[in-house]
């Protein structure tokens, strides 16, 4: 969608996203043009971020060694294309702007519920991903208490706020995308002045972590691939850019300079910092069970320095999921207002879809719970379960995006952005998609996710059937 999509709320598409005469109120929307590509940027590369860097890049660097970078290189490939699939179909066709809009006049009704429920249900693994490890950052003070009790802890806490309150949180998200970008880039600065001995350390392991234990490459192809789907989790969250879109001044320019922008700086911020981290920390040592850059910082005196960093990746962390669920609750709403759920969980109350919260929030708060009988395993489960969910969902973007271009041309849109090279590097993106898919014997804890990924998608497949069979004989009857 998507490993904290903000961080994370990218990853689910918010009530606007998912406007349309099919999929809202009825009403065509008026909108205002007003972005431009450096604030457009900042909103992406900010929703992209979150705790699939901060913490997992840690699980990704014991795979692949400093040859990480590779393993992005690759990845921002395949968001790039994916990010240009999303945003051609948003930025041509304005009164909709939410892909299972897209999916259900390209693929059918059947397309949208399905990828409908694989959305919220991947948008739960990821908010719950993101308590977990909210969970884990809070332990750099408190050690000796469980995982769970943070983690069930801090969703508790935001779902109750989120039955409390709606505003605020585009200016919360606003101000911590930029805040992380800022932490990020300071710690590769960081990094920088400690290998100049400018910044004074007790230890380190310099530049010869990059390329002398034992080398760049030290798993070879295999470690860059196993690494594959902790890296596309890291940058699932370029939803931010299809909501965004309609709303772009300028569109072709405006877009595609957001897309060489987000490339360049997710890029430039992940491989910067995993170059960081191999030169403060050892690659093989590099910690899974707290954040690789907490550990790092802690190398120099004082450890002041290690414990800010924790608390802007925290607030980061807490930020993304309230607003993630903020957006999980809309999706269900929606998924009962087109009648692919009960009618129940789309009414609203003070303008908040209570029941829908409800039962979201019941599910959030039992997953994340799941740290209770797995404290050490429970978060690298949950991100790449997530991360096969999310690839999923950009395959079926990108299938959309192939059918959807011509139904839009016949209708005479003016396609103001287009992925370029058409249809080669649509069907480019979904082999490399298929491709990281198949990855998953390549790390041991993969291939559990991804039969949970699977059971689910076709657990909503089936629960389509007997509703599909509904709609056939009610069109016979008629």
């Amino acid at each position: 969608m998507n490993k904290t999509q903000t961080s994370n709320q990218a990853k689910q598409p918010t009530q606007s996203q998912l406007v349309s005469h099919k999929y809202g109120s009825g009403e065509k929307a008026k909108v205002p043009r007003n972005i431009d590509s450096t604030r457009l940027s900042l909103m992406t590369v900010g929703g992209i971020m979150g705790s699939g860097l901060f913490l997992a890049v840690g699980q990704a660097i014991r795979l692949a060694g400093p040859a990480i970078s590779v393993s992005f290189l690759i990845g921002v490939s395949i968001m790039a294309l994916e990010m240009a699939a999303l945003a051609e179909m948003a930025a041509a066709d304005r009164e909709r702007g939410s892909f299972l809009a897209f999916a259900h006049h390209a693929l059918g009704p059947g397309a949208a519920f399905v990828g409908g429920w694989i959305f919220w249900f991947s948008s739960i693994l990821n908010i719950s991903a993101e308590a977990t490890a909210g969970a884990i950052f809070t332990r750099l003070w408190f050690p000796h208490v469980p995982v769970f009790v943070f983690s069930v802890g801090y969703a508790l806490i935001v779902v109750g706020i989120n039955f409390l309150s709606v505003r605020g949180f585009s200016t919360v998200e606003a101000w911590m995308s930029g805040t992380k970008i800022a932490a990020t880039a300071l710690f590769i600065l960081v990094a920088v002045a400690v290998l100049a001995h400018i910044l004074p350390t007790s230890h380190y392991v310099g530049i010869r972590g990059w390329y002398a234990l034992p080398g760049f490459f030290p798993h070879g192809f295999k470690g860059i691939l196993a690494a594959m789907v902790l890296v596309l989790f890291s940058m699932s969250g370029t939803g931010v850019l299809g909501l965004a879109a309609p709303n772009a001044k300028h569109v072709e320019a405006t877009i595609a300079k957001t897309i060489r922008n987000t490339i360049i700086a997710i890029y430039v911020l992940y491989v910067g910092a995993s170059l960081a981290l191999t030169s403060l920390l050892i690659w093989h040592v590099v910690p899974t069970h707290q954040s690789p850059f907490t550990v790092a910082l802690q190398v120099l005196p004082g450890k002041w320095m290690a414990n800010v960093f924790n608390i802007t990746i925290l607030l980061a962390v807490l930020s993304a999921m309230n607003a993630g669920l903020f957006a999980t609750d809309r999706v269900l709403a929606t998924l009962g207002r087109i009648q692919a759920a009960p009618k129940a969980v789309a009414k609203e109350s003070s303008g908040l879809p209570r029941m829908a919260n409800l039962i979201t929030g019941i599910l959030f708060v039992l997953i994340s719970g799941l740290a209770y009988f797995l404290p050490k395993t429970a978060y690298l489960y949950l991100v790449t379960a997530t991360g096969f969910q999310a690839l999923f969902i950009w395959g079926l973007i990108i299938v959309t995006q192939i059918f959807y271009r011509k139904i839009l041309l016949r209708r005479g849109k003016d396609l103001a952005f287009r992925l370029k090279g058409y249809p080669y590097t649509s069907i480019l993106a979904l082999i490399l998609i298929l491709g990281v898919i198949a990855t998953a014997p390549l790390a041991p804890h993969e291939l559990i996710a991804l039969e949970i990924s699977i059971g689910a998608s076709l657990a909503f497949f089936m629960a389509y059937l007997p509703i599909r069979y509904k709609r056939i004989r009610q069109e016979h009857e008629k």
